[in-house]
């Protein structure tokens, strides 16, 4: 009985210990950027800070991913489950993030500046309510991969062999769609809403294309199948020519992305300042009339103790 096969094909010595070591490296040399870059106030916000398990998952996963090509440690199920998981789900956080910076892109465009341009409360809340709604695909994303990925590796049967091909297209879909929404409203920006700024928009738009690429390639190799998962046949996604489609169009990508994350200051570029816009709507004046208070009590004490 057929049943979908893995992205990525089963860990092979010959062509995932060398992929899993390049990969490990790759991404670990990205930890230590990152904690660097937390610690500088400069770059450091929320934002920044959703990205740290990126990294470390990739190196865990790489690194169990070679280990097992190496034949350190047996696969078991779960082990599958985790990898398909994590190849499926990667991408997603780093466009959510995206969409994230760009909320903080759209709502600065609608702040009174120094240049006389005055507060424009109403376009704040329609770019507020419009970015809101990149979670729908992005939790519908994130959700049909995980019933992917959690039964993949069930009994197999028609039935569920259907559903999880379903899940995993649906994921992907999803995953697209999310991209590609990011991608059009930020091109649509560009062009039509003023005082955008452009710099952040070009940085936005070229990590959006290639986050794009991901999510294409797995929507290309949904359809294969197979009688064994681990059979040395393109059926299975387990010859090099698989293997290197994976890692250059799936993995790298994603890689170069968080490489130029933590390369560009996107708090400073997309001014996003500590928080991002995490406001579902403007504080009223009595709450900033609150805030200012306890911001000014805060202050006092810190002053007292020194």
């Amino acid at each position: 009985m057929l049943s979908p096969s893995l992205v990525g094909g089963v860990p092979l010595h010959k062509f995932d210990l060398p992929g899993g070591i390049v990969f490990a490296v790759a991404y670990g040399l990205l930890v230590p950027l990152l904690a660097y870059r937390l610690f500088d106030r400069r770059w450091r916000n929320i934002l920044l800070v959703q990205l740290v398990p990126v990294p470390i998952e990739r190196v865990v996963v790489f690194s169990l991913r070679a280990a097992i090509a190496a034949g350190t440690i047996q696969e078991s199920n779960s082990l599958r489950s985790y990898q398909q998981a994590n190849f499926a789900l990667g991408y997603l956080t780093l466009a959510n993030l995206f969409g994230k910076y760009l909320r903080s892109v759209l709502v600065n465009t609608t702040k009174p500046s120094t240049d006389g341009d005055v507060d424009d409360p109403q376009r704040r809340n329609t770019f507020r309510r419009c970015t809101d709604g990149l979670n729908l695909p992005f939790f519908a994303a994130l959700i049909t991969g995980l019933i992917a990925t959690v039964h993949q590796y069930a009994p197999t049967d028609s039935a569920s062999n259907t559903r999880t091909q379903n899940s995993r297209y649906a994921s992907a879909a999803f995953g697209f769609l999310l991209v590609f929404l990011i991608w059009a409203i930020l091109l649509w920006a560009q062009r039509n809403v003023s005082r955008v700024d452009e710099r952040a928009v070009r940085l936005l738009l070229i990590m959006t294309s290639l986050l794009a690429i991901p999510p294409i390639y797995r929507l290309a190799v949904m359809n294969s199948t197979t009688p064994n998962v681990a059979d040395l046949n393109s059926q299975s996604q387990n010859v090099l020519a698989d293997k290197v489609t994976f890692y250059v169009l799936h993995m790298l990508p994603e890689w170069i992305v968080l490489a130029m994350a933590c390369t560009f200051n996107l708090k400073e570029i997309c001014q996003t300042g500590p928080w991002g816009d995490w406001r579902p709507k403007d504080e009223t004046a009595e709450e900033r009339e609150k805030r200012e208070r306890k911001q000014a009590k805060r202050a006092s004490v810190e002053l007292e103790a020194v």
